[in-house]
């Protein structure tokens, strides 16, 4: 048993080494289709949870440490979303909520990852703070997210996130129906769960 720990610990170490790339050590990360979204509300009967369960892109993130910068910046850390592919559980709230984040009008809600507290050390789940651009219904602000990020024996890389919102922080109104008597919270919380994979071929 020790000696398959020590392989284990050997393997994830030579899967996850990065780069150098003229001084600086580069990482890179293709975005896998397992990965989602969830954006959790309340309204004054119930909570609700608006999720996109698959990724259907082929974004790639590029992580950037040393040199000038003393936090490991992205390079590249865009990854897009498709707006229509949220669900609510119930037609009719994943219709109010499509229409509430504007999504006919603006397709693709994205996260876009500028630079983390730290360097990863992709041995164990580590838990930091990563700044990051999120953009939903044509609204783009910058935050600090809660983060988390965790190797698996599979070789996959899971990076998390979660933060709480409010649909006015990206000019929302929140939806309503049945006549108004079902009010929704203004309130809301925005997770990611992606699902990485070192590419091997930079």
């Amino acid at each position: 048993m020790k000696a398959v720990l020590i392989f284990l610990s050997l393997f994830l170490l030579m899967n996850f080494a990065p780069v150098p790339e003229k001084g600086r050590l580069i990482h890179r990360f293709i975005v896998l289709p397992d990965s989602k979204l969830t954006i959790d509300g309340k309204t004054n009967v119930n909570a609700f949870q608006c999720a996109i369960t698959q990724y259907t892109g082929k974004d790639t993130l590029v992580l950037e440490e040393g040199g000038h910068n003393k936090r490991p910046v992205f390079k590249k850390g865009y990854v897009g979303l498709e707006a229509s592919s949220f669900d609510c559980g119930m037609k009719v709230m994943t219709n109010d909520f499509e229409k509430t984040i504007k999504a006919e009008k603006y397709p693709v809600v994205s996260i876009e990852f500028i630079s983390l507290e730290r360097v990863p050390k992709y041995q164990e789940k580590e838990a930091f703070k990563g700044k990051m651009k999120i953009s939903l219904g044509g609204t783009t602000k910058t935050f600090e997210m809660n983060c988390t990020i965790e190797p698996k024996e599979t070789g996959h890389v899971h990076l998390k996130g979660s933060r709480d919102f409010t649909f006015s922080d990206f000019n929302l109104e929140p939806p309503s129906k049945m006549l108004g008597m079902v009010k929704v919270s203004d309130s809301l919380k925005v997770k990611f769960h992606l699902i990485l994979l070192l590419d091997k071929n930079s």
